[in-house]
C-alpha cells in the first residue's frame, strides 16, 4: 500500500517515525565515528609526543654510555600504565636500555620495517630515530595498549543506542501526545467537512472548545460556512501569509546564527595562533643564546683537541701545556653542558605548554612549576622591562584542570601587562 493512499495521521506517523530514526541513526553513527577519529588521532599524537621526549631526554646517556642513567629517565614511565614496554637501541642496533615490566616479546620482531608505527589488535608500536644535529645516536621502540580506545569505542557505541532509543520512545510517545492534540481534531474536522461537502448543510457548526490554532481553526470554519466565499478567501491568504513569515524569520534566524558560530570559531582560532605565535618567538629568541655557547664551547673543545693531537704527533706534548689544555677542556665542556642544558628545558616548557594549548586535554598538573615555565618561555620579554618575577604558590597544589585555558590566561596576563604596564 502506497504512503499516499493511506490515511493522513498514518502517514503522519511513518513520515515522523521514518524521518526521526534515519536522522538519529546517521547523526549518531557519524558522532560516533568522529569522535573515535578524534580519539585515536589524539592517542596517536599524544604517543608521538611521548616517543620524541623519550628520545630526546636519552641523547645523553647514549652519547655517554651511561646505561644507569638511561635506566632513570625510564624508570617514572610505570605511571603511564598504557606504555607495555620502551626499548632502545645504540647506533650499532644493540639493545642500550629497555622499560618492560610485564616481560613482553621484542618489539623489533614484530617491527622490522621503517615505519613509523605498526598496530594491530592489542596495542601499536612507535619506532623512533634518536638524532642530535643530523646525527644518530640509537632507535627507540615503543609499545601502547591500544585497550583504552576499545573501552571508549564500545562505551562510547553503547551509551550511543542506550540515549538513542531513549530519544525514539520520547518521540514516539510525543507523537502519539501530539497526535492526540492536534491530529485527532483536524481528521474530525476533515471527516466533517467531506460530509458537509455532500449534504451541503451549512447551518451546521462544529463544537471544538479550545484557545490553540487548531480550536481557532474550528472558529474559522464556523464563520465560513456564514459567509463561504469571503472568508474562505481571507483564511487562504492568512494562511499563505503565515507560512512565508515564518520561512521568512526561520532563514533570518539560521543565517544569523551560522554567522555567529563561524565568528566565535575564528575569534577562538585567531586567540590560540597569536598566543603560539608569540610563544614561539619568545621561545626562539631565548634558545639562541645557550645554543650560541654550546656552538662556541664546542669550537673550543675541537680546537684544543686538534692542537693536542698535534703535539703528541710531533713529540712536543709537555704536561704543563696537557694540564692547561685539559682544564680548558673541563671549561669547555661545562659551558656546553650547561648551554645545552638551559636549552633543552626551554624546548621542554615550550612542547609542553604548546601541546596543551592545541590539545585541550583535562590532566592533573602542578600550578606553580607550571606558572615558573610559562614565564620561563616569556623570558625574552620580561628582560625588557624593569621588573622582577616571583611567583609565590604552594608545593603541595595539584590541579585536574585544563592546563591550556590555564596557561592562555596567563599568557593573557603577561602580554597585557608588558603591553599596557610600561611605555
Amino acid at each position: 500500500m502506497k504512503l499516499s493512499n493511506m490515511s493522513f495521521k498514518k502517514q503522519f506517523y511513518i513520515t515522523l517515525y521514518v524521518v526521526g530514526t534515519v536522522v538519529i541513526f546517521f547523526g549518531f553513527s557519524l558522532n560516533i565515528y568522529s569522535s573515535y577519529i578524534y580519539k585515536k588521532d589524539a592517542f596517536m599524537h599524544e604517543s608521538i609526543l611521548q616517543s620524541s621526549l623519550i628520545a630526546d631526554n636519552s641523547i645523553a646517556p647514549l652519547m655517554f654510555f651511561d646505561e644507569d642513567g638511561m635506566q632513570k629517565n625510564l624508570a617514572p614511565l610505570y605511571r603511564y600504565k598504557d606504555i607495555l614496554q620502551v626499548r632502545i637501541y645504540d647506533k650499532d642496533d644493540k639493545e642500550f636500555a629497555s622499560y618492560n615490566p610485564d616481560n613482553r616479546e621484542s618489539i623489533e620482531e614484530r617491527s622490522l620495517d621503517q615505519s613509523a608505527f605498526i598496530m594491530d589488535k592489542e596495542s601499536v608500536v612507535f619506532r623512533y630515530e634518536i638524532m642530535e644535529n643530523g646525527e644518530k645516536y640509537g632507535t627507540l621502540y615503543m609499545e601502547k595498549s591500544t585497550q583504552a580506545l576499545k573501552s571508549f569505542l564500545y562505551d562510547y557505541v553503547f551509551n550511543t543506542i542506550i540515549f538513542s532509543l531513549a530519544l525514539i520512545i520520547i518521540m514516539v510517545i510525543v507523537v502519539i501526545k501530539m497526535s492526540a492534540i492536534f491530529i485527532t481534531p483536524i481528521v474530525s474536522l476533515s471527516k466533517t467537512l467531506v460530509e458537509l461537502s455532500l449534504t451541503q448543510d451549512y447551518d451546521t457548526r462544529l463544537d471544538y472548545v479550545s484557545d490553540n490554532e487548531v480550536g481557532k481553526l474550528y472558529g474559522a470554519f464556523n464563520k465560513l460556512f456564514a459567509s463561504i466565499g469571503v472568508h474562505q478567501g481571507r483564511l487562504e491568504n492568512l494562511t499563505n501569509e503565515l507560512e512565508n513569515r515564518v520561512q521568512t524569520r526561520t532563514q533570518e534566524l539560521q543565517k544569523s546564527l551560522d554567522t555567529l558560530h563561524r565568528a566565535q570559531s575564528q575569534l577562538v582560532e585567531s586567540e590560540k595562533m597569536a598566543a603560539l605565535g608569540s610563544l614561539v618567538s619568545g621561545v626562539a629568541h631565548e634558545v639562541n643564546t645557550p645554543l650560541g655557547n654550546a656552538v662556541t664551547g664546542s669550537s673550543i673543545i675541537r680546537g684544543e683537541c686538534q692542537e693536542l693531537l698535534k703535539m703528541m704527533d710531533n713529540g712536543t706534548l709537555k704536561k704543563s701545556i696537557l694540564s692547561d689544555k685539559l682544564m680548558h677542556l673541563e671549561e669547555a665542556s661545562r659551558l656546553l653542558s650547561k648551554s645545552v642544558t638551559n636549552a633543552a628545558d626551554l624546548i621542554k616548557s615550550f612542547k609542553k605548554i604548546s601541546v596543551d594549548q592545541s590539545l585541550e586535554a583535562k590532566r592533573e598538573f602542578d600550578p606553580a612549576e607550571y606558572i615558573n615555565e610559562i614565564f620561563l618561555t616569556f623570558r625574552n620579554k620580561l628582560k625588557q622591562v624593569p621588573i622582577s618575577v616571583d611567583v609565590v604558590c604552594k608545593e603541595e597544589i595539584v590541579l585536574n584542570s585544563f592546563p591550556g585555558a590555564f596557561a592562555q590566561i596567563f599568557n593573557n596576563f603577561i602580554q597585557n601587562s608588558i603591553m599596557h604596564g610600561f611605555e
